[in-house]
C-alpha cells in the first residue's frame, strides 16, 4: 500500500496571480478554485493586501480560510477555525502581528524626519482624498487600503540619496524597509515565508502534517515559495517566469490566474493533490 498523502493546503498571492494584473479579475483562475473545492483542499490568501482590502475579496470568492496580508507582517484566522468550527468569509477573524505594530513603525518614521528632515508623507499622515491621489485607488479601495496593522506606507519625496539614507537608517534602528513604485514601505521582520510557516504550524497542530503548495509572480513571493513543498511561479503579464524552475519549484502555464488554474491541472497530473 503506497504512504497516506498529508493533506494539502495552497498558499496564494494575489495580483497577478490568482488576479489579473490589469483588472483584478480571477474567473480564469475559477476552474482551478472548484477542483480545490472537490478535494476540500484549503485555499489561503497570502498578500501585500490589508485585511479590509482582502475581506470584500474573500466574500466574492467564497473564501473561509485563513489568510496573511501586509506582506506577512499579519495573519488572520476565521474564530475557531483550527477548532473545527465552520466558517465561511464573514465569520469573525482574529489577526495575530508577525511583524511590528504598526504605531512602531509610524512613530519611527516620525522619529527619523523629525531627525533628519527627510521629505515623505506616510498614510499616517493621508486621508481618504489623499490616498486616491497618490494611488489611484477609488474611495472605497482607499479607505481599506488606510486600515492597516502591519506596515506604513511613505509616499517618497525626497532624493535617491535621502531614500537610502532612511532605509539604512529604518535597518539599523531594527525594522526593514522595502521599494515599491513611489512608495517606500516601513515593515518588521517578517514575510511571507514567515507567514506560510506561522500557517503551516496551526494547520499541523490541528490537522496534522500538510503539503503546502505556494503560488505568487514576483519577487515578493520568492520567500513563499521557498517555504512551501511545492512552489508555482505563475507567469508575469510579459509572458515570462520570475525565476527559473528547479527543485521543488516549478512554472505554471499561462499568464496569472489562467496559469494559476494551469498550476492545479499540473498538481491533480503529478497526483500531488
Amino acid at each position: 500500500m503506497p504512504p497516506r498523502r498529508s493533506p494539502a493546503v495552497v498558499f496564494t498571492d494575489l495580483d497577478a496571480t490568482l488576479l489579473d494584473h490589469h483588472d483584478y479579475d480571477w474567473s480564469a483562475a475559477r476552474a482551478g478554485m472548484a477542483q480545490l473545492a472537490a478535494r476540500d483542499i484549503p485555499l489561503c490568501i497570502i498578500t501585500s493586501k490589508t485585511v479590509a482590502e482582502v475581506a470584500a475579496l474573500r466574500v466574492a470568492l467564497g473564501n473561509g480560510h485563513p489568510f496573511a496580508v501586509e506582506n506577512g507582517g499579519a495573519v488572520a484566522v476565521p474564530r475557531g477555525y483550527f477548532e473545527g468550527a465552520a466558517c465561511d468569509a464573514h465569520t469573525p477573524v482574529d489577526v495575530t502581528t508577525l511583524g511590528a505594530p504598526r504605531e512602531a513603525l509610524t512613530a519611527l518614521a516620525a522619529t527619523l524626519r523629525a531627525q533628519h528632515g527627510f521629505r515623505f508623507t506616510g498614510f499616517a499622515d493621508m486621508d481618504v482624498d489623499d490616498v486616491v491621489a497618490a494611488t489611484g485607488l477609488d474611495r472605497e479601495s482607499a479607505m481599506r487600503a488606510l486600515e492597516r496593522s502591519a506596515s506604513e506606507p511613505l509616499l517618497w519625496q525626497d532624493s535617491d540619496t535621502a531614500r537610502e539614507d532612511f532605509m539604512q537608517a529604518v535597518v539599523a534602528a531594527g525594522y526593514a524597509c522595502r521599494e515599491g513604485g513611489r512608495f517606500v514601505h516601513v515593515l518588521g521582520h517578517a514575510d511571507k515565508g514567515d507567514a506560510l510557516a506561522w500557517l503551516r504550524s496551526r494547520y499541523g497542530a490541528a490537522r496534522g502534517p500538510i503539503l503546502a503548495i505556494a503560488m505568487g509572480d514576483s519577487g515578493n513571493d520568492a520567500d513563499m515559495l521557498a517555504a512551501a513543498d511545492i512552489g508555482y511561479w505563475v507567469a508575469r503579464p510579459d509572458g515570462c517566469h520570475y525565476a527559473a524552475a528547479g527543485g521543488s519549484i516549478r512554472h505554471a502555464d499561462g499568464i496569472g490566474p489562467a496559469g494559476w488554474s494551469a498550476a492545479i491541472d499540473d498538481l491533480i497530473a503529478h497526483h500531488d493533490i
